[in-house]
């Protein structure tokens, strides 16, 4: 099974283009979801879920994950013209089990697209989405909130294809990794020809806690398009003994700041969950990790 692929094969030579999982999909259990309200997705299982917005319409739905084995979700959205979606998904997986998660999106004209993600680390995580805007003045967000610990994995890929005119996309990831955990994110604006007047930005926030992990990271911009702005950007590395010293200086030690830190790329996204009950388990989640 190949999944998170590259637009292109920019980095074949270090192995970062695809990811293939030994994992052979069964029958798909479809699920059409297209009210405000949570999913909740559970066990070793294939899961086909259909999002369909309507035009003018506003949904807020929220994507439950708790894996047992492997559980393999694709998620098809369908944003019709000035319809808001704002999809949170939640990784609630323990320890030992695997998620894995597509999604794929098509923005109609002044329809826009808020993918919010939490990846709070227990087990291997493969995550991406791909979004087409494909209407004039059409929005995508992609904000993804993760941590990779242990022997985990996290291996991330956004793809933002820009289509209509004057469209607009963000992805931005805020992540840490610590003891011997492996994460890749692969983040892609692509300016297609006719997009004139088309902005995008990608951007990574990873913070490295320990020598052992694996971090790769890589932003990328296609364009066949003129009249386009794009940009991205990278930062990676530990805490700087300038953040270190404000810490001690306020009697937080080295551990305690690291804890502060990474549960601050968590809060930001938590907060945008509207579900009382969600919200308050997720934050308890996070906490019990760090």
């Amino acid at each position: 099974m190949k999944i998170n692929k590259l637009p292109v094969r920019t980095f074949n030579h270090i192995g970062l283009n695809e990811v293939t999982l030994d994992y052979d999909p069964g029958t798909y259990e479809d699920i059409n979801f297209s009210e405000n309200g949570v999913l909740n997705l559970s066990g070793r299982r294939d899961a086909s879920v259909k999002i369909d917005v309507k035009e003018n319409e506003s949904l807020s739905v929220i994507m439950n994950y708790d894996a047992q084995g492997t559980l393999n979700v694709n998620t098809e959205v369908n944003i019709a013209k000035n319809g808001k979606l704002k999809l949170i998904q939640i990784d609630s997986s323990q320890e030992g089990n695997r998620l894995v998660n597509e999604v794929s999106a098509n923005v109609a004209e002044d329809a826009d697209l808020n993918l919010i993600q939490i990846l709070p680390g227990r087990g291997d995580v493969y995550t991406g989405a791909v979004a087409e805007l494909n209407g004039n003045r059409s929005k995508c967000n992609m904000d993804v909130a993760y941590l990779t610990r242990k022997t985990q994995t996290t291996d991330m890929n956004y793809v933002a294809n820009h289509r209509g005119k004057e469209t607009l996309s963000d992805i931005l990831a805020n992540g840490v990794l610590k003891d011997e955990g492996k994460k890749n994110f692969r983040a892609t604006i692509d300016f297609k020809t006719g997009c004139a007047g088309s902005k995008g930005e990608e951007n990574e926030h990873a913070l490295l806690l320990s020598e052992g992990v694996i971090n790769g990271s890589i932003p990328l911009i296609l364009c066949t398009e003129e009249d386009v702005e794009g940009a991205h950007g990278c930062q990676i590395g530990s805490l700087s003994e300038e953040t270190l010293f404000y810490f001690n200086s306020r009697g937080i030690d080295k551990s305690e700041a690291e804890k502060i830190i990474s549960y601050g790329n968590f809060s930001r996204l938590i907060r945008e969950i509207e579900d009382d009950e969600i919200r308050e388990a997720t934050d308890r989640k996070v906490l019990e990790v760090l």
